[in-house]
């Protein structure tokens, strides 16, 4: 099977996601790629069902608590670009305090 490199990007992103949510599973804390893939993916789902781009922000911000990072996690990411698929074309979404505020 062809996949073109969105679609492979695409993949691995929900790959690592799957990995964040066994972690979460297990009991155990989520580091800096686990929770911004599980993120990336609750994000790109929204897209996918047809939200608007405030929709999109909105479960990407859901996707993950601040209980269930390790420690430091906040502070290294302050902010996810990610490009997803809206009803209107490819648009690039910026989620900002993707923890919430302290």
């Amino acid at each position: 099977m062809y996949l073109i490199p969105s679609e492979e990007d695409r993949l691995a992103v929900f790959t690592a996601a799957q990995l964040a949510r066994r972690s979460l599973a297990d009991g155990a804390k989520l580091n800096a790629p686990e929770a911004t893939a599980l993120i990336c993916d609750e994000m790109h789902r929204a897209a996918r069902r047809g939200v608007s781009a405030d929709g999109v922000l909105a479960a990407g911000r859901g996707a993950v608590r601040r209980e269930d990072l390790m420690d430091g996690i906040t502070a290294l990411v302050p902010e996810i670009r990610l490009e997803v698929l809206l009803d209107d074309g490819m648009r690039l979404v910026v989620l900002r305090e993707p923890w919430g505020r302290p």
